[in-house]
């Protein structure tokens, strides 16, 4: 497939496939081209990506090969070593490239002892290299934030806040038309649907601002917000500004 779809067409196909809430064990990584897209699909995510060359002695690599019996390998030391030597560079740019994956490896691992000792050997490296990347509790709280706001219905302007207390969310809100009412986006808010410009026709707004809806539904539920802390997606104005302050947050 490399020679007939370029050297990175297995890499683009694969790269599509990952999943951003999973850690991924890639193997058969043969051209440089492969490396530069599995690293750049990484970082756009906001992951790290290690090259993990895994190597043995060409004799121990050929009594494996042996064991194994299967059709097609090389029958001798020779045979191998030939067959190594196309893959690890060719002037065939979609060919295999190893020998330029291996200049580009961030770790090595020698694998010329028995399948357990491997294994350990790979168990070990995971342990000590692999990162797992957790937001911290501001971060954590803030996307949160940006997805209850993504139910806002206001026509201008999807604004959330997130009311926490030790690290528990106990009120959500996001900005729209009071409870019952037609939504803004189904023109329940006359300024906001004829696009008044900012800072007029503001007794004309229905809707409520996210912060006063978090701290409104907690009050309806009969839930203290003393003492807690309050997330926003948007600076609020003076008028939630002063609730957040007479609500104890």
């Amino acid at each position: 497939m490399r020679r007939h779809a370029g050297p990175g067409a297995l890499a683009q196909g694969l790269a599509k496939q990952l999943l951003p809430d999973r850690n991924y064990a890639i193997d058969s990584i043969r051209h440089p081209v492969e490396v530069e897209i599995l690293r750049a699909h990484a970082e756009s995510s906001g992951h790290v990506f290690n090259l993990v060359w895994v190597d043995s002695k060409l004799e121990i690599r050929f009594d494996r090969i042996v064991a194994r019996g299967r059709s097609g390998d090389p029958t001798t030391l020779a045979e191998l070593e030939a067959l190594e030597a196309r893959e690890r560079g060719s002037e065939d740019p979609n060919a295999q490239q190893l020998d330029a994956v291996e200049a580009g490896a961030d770790f090595r691992i020698a694998n010329d002892d028995s399948l357990e000792a491997f294994q350990e050997s790979i168990q070990a490296w995971v342990r000590q290299n692999l990162a797992f990347a957790r937001p911290d509790w501001d971060d954590y709280f803030m996307g949160i934030a940006r997805v209850v706001a993504s139910r806002s219905n206001c026509v201008k302007r999807k604004v959330a806040a997130v009311v926490t207390l030790e690290k528990r969310i106990i009120s959500t809100g996001y900005n729209g038309t009071p409870r019952g009412t037609t939504n803004c986006n189904e023109g329940g808010c006359p300024r906001c649907n004829d696009l008044a410009p900012g800072g007029t026709r503001l007794d004309e707004c229905l809707c409520s601002h996210a912060e006063e809806n978090a701290i409104t539904q907690a009050a309806y539920h009969g839930v203290s917000l003393k003492g807690g802390s309050i997330y926003t997606t948007f600076s609020p104005c003076l008028q939630c500004t002063k609730m957040i302050i007479n609500a104890g947050l």
